[in-house]
């Protein structure tokens, strides 16, 4: 499959993926920062690894995950699609459309950015260290429902980084998310503070707010559908006809 696909060559390593912004997904590090700030900038959100074997993974949760983010005035619209070790992570236009695609791969740790619209990929390298943060971590047994299921309050605090996150988890074998969220090795709060939190195996947040000390909203990620069912292992592989884009 690969042996078919050439290398594309730009002096400009911005433009192929121009407008990608994979808003939660924030890659890593250096002249090539740019592009991987315009593939990922901005969760998974929720966004939101572990080296699970697939005998682990068996009976994990597999399906789609739809969800938001809202940062300000901006709300962006993104999809995981789940299946053992392999997330495809896709942002939805304002018309419905597929902007852009990264692919997880959580057994060989890697990322995959894909660009459709010119039909594109490239690897996007983690050479960033993870975030180090003081925090303290509050589960409250408060619980109320979301998208369908029964969540529980989390509340992670860092007066360090001024930061409350509250997290409403849902349980249902969501063993790809901490996983992940390792793989990804995202920068921002949404991200880093989930990773604070012990025993957080198999949940998954449906609802993320992220708040100043004083209470000022900095940004949100909520689920607004879940689907269980069999996804096709094609969604994890890159395209046919898709060249691999190379940085000069």
């Amino acid at each position: 499959m690969f042996s078919e696909q050439l290398p594309v060559r730009n002096s400009n390593p911005v433009l192929p993926f121009k407008g990608l912004k994979f808003g939660i997904f924030p890659p890593h590090s250096s002249a090539i920062d740019m592009i991987k700030y315009n593939l990922i900038r901005g969760i998974s959100a929720l966004a939101l690894g572990l080296g699970l074997s697939s005998g682990v993974l068996a009976q994990a949760f597999e399906g789609i995950i739809e969800f938001s983010k809202t940062t300000g005035p901006v709300v962006t619209v993104y999809k995981y699609y789940v299946k053992g070790d392999h997330v495809r992570i896709e942002e939805i236009s304002a018309r419905g459309e597929v902007q852009g695609i990264m692919l997880v791969d959580m057994r060989d740790k890697s990322v995959t950015a894909l660009s459709p619209e010119r039909k594109l990929f490239m690897d996007v390298p983690n050479m960033r260290l993870p975030k180090d943060v003081d925090t303290k971590v509050e589960k409250s047994g408060e619980m109320k429902d979301i998208a369908g299921y029964k969540c529980e309050k989390w509340v992670v605090k860092s007066g360090a980084e001024d930061r409350v996150i509250t997290y409403w988890v849902a349980a249902d074998e969501f063993n790809f998310f901490v996983p992940m969220l390792e793989t990804l090795n995202r920068k921002d709060e949404q991200a880093v503070f989930f990773l604070e939190i012990p025993e957080a195996k198999g949940v998954f947040p449906m609802l993320g707010v992220e708040q100043k000390m004083d209470g000022a909203e900095v940004s949100r990620l909520e689920v607004s559908k879940v689907i269980k069912g069999v996804q096709k292992p094609q969604l994890f592989e890159i395209p046919a006809g898709f060249n691999k884009f190379e940085r000069n």
